[in-house]
């Protein structure tokens, strides 16, 4: 069955200041949509929203798996999220960070496949280090490894090769398409021309 998240009519302003205005759109599995628009224009406020992590003033978000409603509390246990700003425990090792995500989503998730997703995301020469040690490149490829370990029917990028080079371009591009094959649904808010070259649709915030 086709997963979709639907948007009605999401307004959000922080002070006076007014950064989204009665947004609505459908969203479907396996699209790969991006969200463009101008600096300031509400693009990492919308992906909040839609990834379950910031309510809106006014309007809803709907996810709906397999005909299923998700309550809007739980929608951020079926979503995976990485953005540049995104903060990680970083005393942690990149596998024990998995450990702890996949038992937060309720997962029990086994050494092997946290090794595998270490690989995925070309870290396994790291996989005991303390995140602290990290690059922020490497540390968004930790990110982008905890989003996908799940599975998740939403993932949300926000800007998501910003400090990725271009091994971890490659890295990001073949997650993005794995979780689109998979039925998930993708959103990639970005300015970024490759990213959006990725994506199948667009949608733009004024």
């Amino acid at each position: 069955m086709i997963t979709t998240l639907v948007a009605r009519g999401i307004s959000k302003s922080f002070g006076k200041r007014s950064v989204l205005s009665t947004f609505s759109h459908e969203f479907v599995g396996g699209a790969i949509t991006g969200i463009v628009g101008p600096n300031g224009s509400g693009k990492s406020t919308l992906a909040k929203i839609l990834a379950g992590l910031l309510r809106p003033d006014t309007g809803d978000v709907e996810l709906r798996l397999a005909n299923q409603m998700i309550q809007r509390v739980d929608i951020p246990f079926h979503c995976g999220y990485v953005a540049p700003y995104l903060t990680l425990y970083d005393e942690f090792t990149p596998h024990e960070l998995l450990v702890m995500h996949g038992a937060f989503h309720g997962i029990d998730l086994p050494s092997s496949s946290c090794d595998e997703i270490i690989q995925r995301v070309g870290l396994s020469a790291r996989a005991t280090s303390r995140v602290r040690t990290f690059s922020s490149g490497m540390r968004q490829r930790v990110a982008l490894a905890l989003a996908v370990s799940i599975d998740p029917a939403v993932l949300v990028l926000d800007e998501p090769s910003t400090t990725l080079d271009e091994s971890g371009r490659l890295i990001l591009t073949t997650e993005i398409q794995r979780a689109s094959q998979r039925g998930a649904i993708v959103l990639i808010a970005t300015n970024d021309a490759r990213e959006r070259d990725l994506c199948t649709h667009t949608i733009e915030v004024a």
